[in-house]
């Protein structure tokens, strides 16, 4: 077995790093990878698949498994999960998983980046972004620019009375909310550090349009005035549009998982609405495997209406992915929420949405530490005075967002990323299988057999997965089909017959069919299901 490269943790993976990692483990394994361009971005750069199957090919009728990262742009350590997860798939290292034999059962189809272009401009820049933003260039609207030319787009505070913002007492390079009453300054406005298109010497404001292709999915989407980042329509952002034509394509999903960033936790449906609305079998399909993944992460299981500060009310996201893997596609989706930089500074999940949210930009202090602890990586850059060619001298500095938004190497490297590469593997395992077995053939006149077959489901997940799976239209039976040999009649029965879907853990139906031949014969019999590894058996006559 050829030596695999593991993924590197010392820095965040540009958009030509991967392709090169990507095309370095296709030369190693071209007998189980095979990469793949889901399209191109408006900026040109591949979309990139890797489908990782022994051998690879994902019209053979096998199971398949999606897993998607970076779909923000700052969330860059999804990336980094992704390779992790290859790597040791092709490298048989899950514990208590023939991995060998799970990609000869299973295909996988990893996107470690499905936002190329939004994660370069976050990577090169360190500026502000969603998924994509488009700066508009209108009379007196703000863009960002790197003004000081230092290459790295951060904040730009001006000094004014009626400034909202206000220095941190504990540290001055920290701004935080002026509180009401406030009266000794100084107090700043803030912007994204940039230039205003066609100035008039008045008020500017930044008139960026945000998208979130996390708001982009057909489930419960609403306009961007109900929902922000929503798009124009459903699919409508064209590396959205690439993901789903290319898993509408393929009917044998069975799992899908989304790599993200933010307070690290272990994310389930719903994102919105309540969990009344999930049948009590899903329910406790998604408690067993989201607590699976909890232990093996050491994130938190929570349903994503609970992702929130304890004074909050229950989140209500449109268009989510959640509620498109597990309601439009019947698939138990799971996003892993990978960390922040108060994560990596120390702080837990539970702390965060404990706090007030008023009262969490308070947690800064903990992020600037975090960067003193480790000023190698520039998560923050020092406030300092710009002569800004249209607004004359103001400062520049604050952090880089996309570290913001990520954990720490250590933390990803030794357990997120591992612990997550375990929970796939073994999510993926519980596949369901079709297996054919007690078979019996008897002579029951002159040339006449009777053969008996039970088709049974061995995987831990039904053959249509979920509850919800069951209302889809697009969900097929699980259907058999007997192939007369040369010489062999078939007397009962048609040649295809479907038996509906198979629960978990051995759930079967048994079969017969009546056969003539006068000299002997071959009787194939085979079951298939979307969503299920199929099953052939040969029967001599």
């Amino acid at each position: 077995m050829p030596e695999i490269t593991p993924p590197q943790y010392a820095h965040w993976y540009s958009y030509d790093e991967l392709t090169e990692y990507l095309l370095e483990i296709e030369r190693a394994c071209a007998d189980r990878c095979q990469l793949i361009s889901l399209g191109k971005t408006p900026e040109g750069r591949d979309i990139w698949m890797l489908e990782v199957a022994e051998p690879p090919g994902s019209d053979d009728g096998r199971p398949g498994f999606l897993v998607h990262g970076n779909i923000h742009a700052k969330e860059l350590a999804g990336v980094t999960s992704s390779l992790q997860l290859v790597h040791d798939l092709l490298a048989g290292a899950h514990e208590g998983i023939d991995d060998a034999k799970l990609l000869r059962e299973v295909v996988f189809y990893v996107i470690p980046r499905l936002n190329p272009d939004g994660a370069e401009f976050a990577l090169q820049t360190g500026g502000e972004i969603r998924s994509r933003i488009e700066e508009r260039r209108e009379p007196n609207c703000l863009y960002q620019h790197d003004v000081d030319g230092d290459g790295a787009i951060v904040d730009m505070r001006i000094e004014a009375p009626d400034g909202p913002m206000k220095p941190m007492e504990s540290d001055p390079r920290l701004l935080i909310p002026r509180e009401p009453g406030d009266r000794d300054g100084p107090f700043y406005h803030v912007y994204p550090e940039g230039l205003i298109a066609d100035w008039d010497g008045g008020e500017f404001r930044w008139c960026a349009r945000g998208h979130d292709f996390n708001r982009n999915w057909p489930a419960n989407w609403h306009q961007e005035h109900e929902q922000y980042g929503a798009g124009d329509y459903p699919f409508s952002e064209p590396e959205m549009r690439a993901l789903a034509e290319f898993v509408y394509g393929r009917e044998n999903l069975f799992g899908v998982l989304g790599f993200h960033c933010g307070s690290s936790a272990v994310l389930m449906p719903p994102s919105g609405g309540s969990l009344e609305g999930i049948p009590e079998a899903d329910l406790r399909n998604f408690r067993r495997l989201g607590e699976r993944a909890a232990e093996l992460t050491g994130l938190q299981l929570l349903p994503t209406i609970d992702y929130r500060s304890e004074d909050r009310p229950p989140i209500a996201l449109k268009g989510h992915s959640a509620d498109w893997g597990y309601e439009q596609m019947g698939l138990y989706h799971f996003e892993i929420e990978q960390g922040n930089i108060y994560n990596a500074a120390g702080v837990t999940t539970e702390d965060f949405f404990a706090a007030p949210s008023d009262r969490q930009h308070e947690f800064l202090a903990d992020a600037i530490r975090y960067h003193d602890e480790h000023p190698a990586y520039g998560v923050f850059v020092d406030w300092h005075e710009v002569d800004h060619p249209q607004l004359g001298p103001v400062e520049v500095g604050g952090f880089r967002k996309f570290w913001m938004i990520n954990p720490s190497f250590e933390e990803l490297r030794d357990r997120i990323a591992p612990g997550s590469s375990q929970f796939i593997a073994e999510y993926a395992a519980e596949h369901p299988a079709l297996d054919i077995s007690e078979l019996d053939v008897e002579k029951v006149a002159q040339g006449v057999h009777r053969v008996r077959a039970r088709v049974i489901n061995n995987g831990a997940l039904a053959t249509n997965i979920s509850e919800q799976g069951l209302k889809l239209r697009s969900l097929r039976p699980v259907s058999v089909e007997v192939e007369p040999g040369e010489g062999v009649e078939l007397l009962s029965r048609p040649r295809f017959v479907e038996i509906g879907q198979l629960g978990p853990h051995q759930q079967s139906r048994e079969l017969e069919w009546f056969v003539r031949t006068d000299g002997g014969g071959e009787l194939t019999i085979r079951a298939d299901a979307q969503k299920a590894t199929g099953a052939e058996v040969r029967v001599e006559l």
